[in-house]
């Protein structure tokens, strides 16, 4: 595997992390309980973690 290959895979990671988010937020939107929000809430805390994490590796910025 080249870098190039690597950071096209991470890349790729980094961008399906961001769709997630988009989700996890549309969840948050749509819940009909608080606890499918807290549930939706952690999720979305935990793939912006995620998408933040793969910026710092490729020294980019891909916002939601």
């Amino acid at each position: 595997m080249t870098d190039g290959d690597l950071t096209e895979r991470i890349r790729y990671a980094r961008d399906r992390a961001l769709e997630a988010e988009r989700e996890e937020r549309q969840r948050i939107e749509d819940a009909d309980t608080a606890e499918i929000q807290r549930a939706a809430s952690v999720r979305l805390a935990t793939r912006q973690a995620v998408r933040e994490a793969l910026n710092d590796i490729l020294d980019e910025d891909a916002q939601p």
